[in-house]
């Protein structure tokens, strides 16, 4: 059982023993997911065709919006939690976790709304037709359906890392993939279910893992619990500022998105969007990597900063940023050598075309991971320490402003040129986060200092 004060290791433990302790469990979850994405698309790809999985491309960015919401709240309050709970203030942490808690709730039940009646709309103003489009919606209804219970499981396994129980979230996140990829099989693989059955298994196992992992905390068996009352107006703002940077980073990732779909499609046709769709499963289990272990870390960074202790924060910031720099070039190179394999995965011995121009395009976009993670290492650890804006520009530029400035001028070389798109702005992005990065060490945040201040937003 873990104890209540359980958290305070994100002050004491070594630092590389307490990177060890958080990230690998934090990056087997984001493995695991990443999983189920990619076992998402191979049970689509190869049983119900390349139209489905265009049409689960075009209905994702909708969902990241959904969840971009419930995720800044869920941001948020997790850094004002940990921060809170760094200069010793457990009750004020209780009152933000148990508001947030209602917030993301409340909001979802408009979430269920706006997908279950305005999902079509929305597709066919992205440009989708036909089956295409009648598939994208299904799949945007069911997974709406269940918003008000899934929505939570960002912000549950976050208090669960919050409050030490790293081990706990990373076996939730375990049973919640193992339930998902055993409904596709089932509903896709045995039962022959549409494009729908891919948004039930997700969207139920999440709600699922959703419930089980407040368990605990109906039990009071963490430092947070449920106490009465909602958070006041000023507590309220202060959460969504700080939640502020996820939740662009989530919007801008969705916009690009529908941006690139929209430009394959007038360059490649549905071909074009299913090939993107494919190396965008394969970026997911790459990048499960590096955000799985921001998450995990994030905790430790901001209760470190909290409690004023700058000099930790740099040094996690930095064991963070080598083994993100190792890991950035053995993916590249896994990418490169195992590109036709890879990309083989998610499609059957037909659409040699979708193939051929899914195991290129890998190939090139390979090259991003080298820098990339610099944008999501320096993103994370701003937010982290209450720089929401700075964090916020990184965000913005590197998923979708530089991304977009270099992707629809080099689409007049074709596909090819899309894909290298994407290599530059990776370059732009690692230059820019650099730099914010820069400002943020002016402001402080890895120098010593007293306690920081928890208290409303002013000014």
């Amino acid at each position: 059982m873990t104890s209540d004060a359980e958290h305070e290791m994100y002050g004491r433990m070594p630092v590389w023993r307490l990177f060890l302790k958080c990230s690998i469990p934090g990056m087997i979850s984001g493995l695991v997911w990443a999983f189920c994405s990619i076992m998402d698309g191979i049970f689509v790809g190869n049983y119900l065709g390349s139209d489905a999985l265009a049409a689960v491309n075009l209905a994702w960015p909708i969902m990241t919006v959904f969840m971009a919401v419930s995720d800044m709240v869920a941001a948020g309050s997790s850094v004002r939690i940990s921060m809170h709970l760094g200069n010793g203030d457990t009750d004020m942490a209780r009152r933000v976790f148990t508001g947030s808690v209602k917030l993301i709730v409340a909001i979802s039940v408009g979430f269920l709304l706006i997908g279950v009646f305005l999902g079509g709309p929305i597709v066919t103003f992205m440009g989708a037709e036909g089956e295409v489009a009648d598939m994208a919606a299904q799949y945007i209804a069911v997974f709406s359906l269940f918003a008000p219970v899934g929505l939570l499981f960002f912000a549950t396994d976050n208090y669960l890392r919050i409050c030490g129980a790293v081990n706990l979230s990373m076996w939730i996140n375990v049973g919640v993939a193992v339930l998902n990829v055993a409904l596709l099989a089932v509903l896709i693989g045995w039962l022959g279910c549409g494009t729908w059955a891919s948004a039930f298994a997700t969207s139920f196992s999440v709600a699922l893992g959703s419930v089980v992992a407040l368990i605990p905390f109906l039990r009071r068996r963490f430092v947070l619990r449920f106490v009465g009352g909602w958070m006041d107006a000023d507590t309220t703002r202060r959460v969504l500022y700080n939640g502020t940077s996820t939740f662009f980073n989530s919007v801008s990732g969705s916009l690009f998105g529908i941006v690139a779909n929209a430009v394959l499609l007038s360059v490649a046709g549905n071909d074009g969007v299913a090939a993107y769709g494919i190396i965008m499963y394969v970026n997911t289990v790459v990048f499960s990597l590096f955000t799985g272990m921001n998450a995990a870390m994030q905790p430790a960074i901001s209760y470190n900063h909290g409690s004023g202790n700058g000099r930790r924060v740099r040094s996690l910031f930095v064991v963070m940023s080598v083994a993100s720099a190792v890991m950035g070039v053995a993916v590249a190179a896994l990418c490169i050598l195992a590109n036709e394999q890879l990309t083989r995965l998610f499609l059957g011995d037909g659409s040699v075309d979708v193939a051929a121009m899914a195991s290129g395009g890998l190939t090139v976009f390979a090259l991003t991971y080298l820098l990339s993670w610099v944008a999501v290492n320096v993103n994370q650890t701003l937010a982290a320490t209450d720089l929401p804006a700075h964090a916020l520009s990184i965000g913005v530029m590197s998923q979708l402003l530089l991304p977009t400035a270099f992707l629809i001028p080099m689409s007049s070389m074709g596909v090819d040129g899309i894909w290298w798109s994407m290599v530059v702005a990776s370059v732009c992005s690692a230059a820019f986060s650099a730099a914010m990065l820069c400002l943020g060490a002016r402001k402080g945040i890895f120098r010593m200092h007293g306690p920081v201040d928890t208290g409303p937003l002013t000014g």
